[in-house]
């Protein structure tokens, strides 16, 4: 012990004598040769302490050693009080509070947090995070706002009343916030997860939960009702879009809402008046809740199908956007020439659909679902050219060539390769989902199976044709009628301002809406006169409505000028029409041609191989006839030793 105690003397600076009279003050000489134990183990610890305490009672006549025993109490109080207290912590949180966790891979993630951002206690933290979300697209990070326009509610105005693009979103920070909701105490609880896997991000890390004193969850039961109906409220008059994906960071696949857009009035869909009737009628119908009842009680799967076909830009995208829009229903868009779609993925998507929704499958004809056959060669054979290939019916459990994972032709190694079994029961099989709307685009129907498109998955066909006299009168009209928001907002004249009482603005606000009455009427006549003139100078049945709408909106603000060039227009279009055909065929002719030589080179190259074969086995043939020649001499000159022999 005595070696120790040495050994740590030594060991700690500034111990000696005039320490040790510092911290004692005595005339002891065995106390004014060796400092006391307890200073030795402090300058053991915290090296340099006798020496600050030394300095300190001789500036100030303050001895710490007095107050050492009251440091030591008041650390292990600290200690106690923070261990008890964060048991008590856990005791309360387990069985006297009520929490809610919230998943970030949900679209309830993006409720929450769009509520949360415009509480006063997140616009009041002073830790928070801002995201303005301009090219948020997923629902593992955080959106608030994203799908708003520059002039929408959540563009903001500088002085000068120009509008700014985004508005500054501001959410709490990391940590534990406190707030009220309907008299009651909450706790927003925002932690940074544990890292995952390579490519996630803090905001996909994140975890959320909200908690409240109680048993009772009810309090957060509203909280979460609310949250939802305010985000709800936002996409009232839109139309929300998904698209099937796989999570980030896994192949699991997924909805992920991609974009939401402004409800399309189905008047603005150029198309024949009877089809368009019929068409909503017959959405409406099976929309009832009673239709509904009369599938069930009959035992009939309650699907509804419908192909869209027609050459491209005719409409079929628009009308199924104008659908969802009409029937607030949300759309899915499935790609079946995805790398990743294949029957798993397919089903765990369908499986995942709301009763109510539309579901697009967009030019279905490039997804490999054609007349796919075998030859006897066991080589597929396509009907790209129908002039020269024969086809058949695809049967049930045939695979489809699909879309190669690198884009080429050649690749046999699809990713996404999809058997027409496979969709067949995924759109309508024992496990398919019932309520939906299933809306099938394609731009070449005679390139489909009849077994997809036969009735009871497709109850409902629509032709979509080139545009004719009424329907580019009426797209005319689409493009140049006066509309209601077409004028910038007119500033109002208020009372002491330019008039001298109330009466007096009224009187001149109606005088100027029946002046702006007169020439809105003026403009509607002007403009019917100018589509009947339109539709004369253009050919029907010619041109799709894409493109006489892209023309139009290159004169937008002037339509005499569009009539006037109609016919230069028309010229224009033919030409470049021709001359692109010209250069299809005539690429058509350079493959044709590239493909006979390349055959031709293949045959020649089998040829001289098995040139070259034939003169290996040659070769190797001229020894062998030499070693027989030699043989049957040898035996020749032995035969009549042998015959003698024998005679003998």
């Amino acid at each position: 012990m005595d070696r120790l105690m040495e050994t740590i003397v030594a060991m700690t600076p500034g111990a000696g004598p005039s320490a040790a009279d510092a911290i004692g003050g005595s005339d002891d000489p065995v106390i004014s040769a060796a400092p006391a134990p307890q200073m030795m183990l402090l300058d053991f610890f915290f090296p340099g302490f006798s020496i600050f305490s030394a300095a300190v009672q001789k500036t100030l006549h303050i001895d710490l050693n007095l107050y050492i025993p009251l440091v030591l109490l008041a650390g292990g109080l600290t200690f106690v009080w923070q261990y008890f207290s964060e048991y008590a912590w856990k005791q309360v949180e387990a069985y006297l509070m009520s929490v809610v966790d919230i998943r970030t891979d949900d679209e309830i993630y993006n409720m929450l947090m769009t509520w949360v951002a415009s509480q006063r206690f997140a616009q009041g933290a002073r830790r928070f995070v801002v995201n303005t979300n301009l090219s948020s697209r997923s629902w593992f990070l955080y959106k608030w706002d994203d799908d708003e326009d520059e002039d929408g509610e959540g563009a903001e105005e500088d002085s000068s009343g120009r509008q700014k693009k985004k508005a500054l979103a501001y959410t709490p920070t990391f940590g534990s916030h406190w707030f009220w909701f309907k008299g009651r105490l909450l706790i927003f609880r925002r932690t940074q997860g544990a890292p995952q896997s390579y490519g996630y991000s803090v905001s996909e890390k994140e975890e959320i939960s909200i908690s409240c004193f109680g048993r009772n969850p009810w309090v957060l039961k509203e909280l979460l009702h609310e949250a939802r109906t305010s985000y709800m409220k936002r996409d009232e008059a839109k139309t929300l879009i998904y698209r099937g994906t796989t999570r980030s960071g896994s192949t699991e696949p997924t909805w992920q809402r991609c974009m939401s857009r402004a409800s399309r009035p189905f008047s603005t869909v150029i198309l024949n008046d009877k089809v368009k009737k019929d068409l909503i009628d017959d959405v409406t119908d099976y929309l009832d809740p009673n239709t509904r009842r009369w599938y069930s009680n009959r035992g009939i799967p309650y699907r509804r199908g419908y192909l869209l076909y027609g050459p491209p830009g005719t409409g079929k995208s628009s009308l199924s956007l104008a659908l969802a829009g009409f029937f607030k229903m949300r759309i899915y868009i499935v790609s079946l020439s995805s790398v990743t779609s294949n029957e798993e993925n397919l089903a765990s998507l369908f499986a995942e659909l709301p009763r109510r929704c539309v579901v697009l499958l967009e030019d279905i004809d490039t997804a490999g679902l054609t007349h796919t056959r075998d030859n006897g060669n066991g080589t597929p054979t396509t009907d790209t050219d129908s002039s020269t290939s024969t086809t058949t019916d695809m049967v049930p459990g045939q695979l489809t060539p699909g879309n190669p994972a690198g884009g080429g032709g050649g690749n046999k190694e699809t990713g996404g390769r999809l058997s027409l079994s496979g969709l067949l029961n995924i759109l309508d099989g024992v496990a398919s989902q019932e309520g939906r709307v299933l809306i099938m685009t394609t731009n070449h129907v005679e390139k489909l199976d009849k077994a997809l498109i036969r009735p009871g998955r497709v109850d409902m066909t629509v032709k979509f044709d080139k545009a004719d006299g009424g329907m580019t009168a009426a797209i005319f009209r689409a493009i140049f009628a006066p509309l209601e928001g077409d004028d910038a907002p007119r500033a109002t004249a208020g009372v002491g301002t330019k008039y001298a009482d109330l009466a007096e603005a009224l009187e001149a606000e109606r005088v100027a809406a029946a002046v702006r009455a007169r020439e809105r009427e003026a403009t509607l006549v002007r403009v019917e006169g100018l589509a009947e003139e339109f539709a004369g100078r253009v050919p029907a049945h010619e041109f799709s409505p894409a493109e006489l709408q892209g023309y139009l909106l290159k004169n937008k603000r002037d339509p005499e000028a569009a009539v006037e060039g109609a016919a230069e227009w028309v010229v224009e279009t033919r030409k470049d029409r021709k001359e692109k055909e010209l250069r299809q065929a005539e690429e058509k002719r350079r493959r044709r041609r590239r493909g006979k030589r390349a055959r031709s080179a293949s045959r020649r190259s089998r040829r001289r191989r098995g040139a070259r074969a034939g003169r290996t086995r040659a070769t190797s043939r001229r020894p062998r006839a030499r070693t027989r020649r030699r043989r049957t001499r040898r035996l020749r000159r032995r035969a009549p030793t042998a015959r003698r022999r024998a005679s003998r």
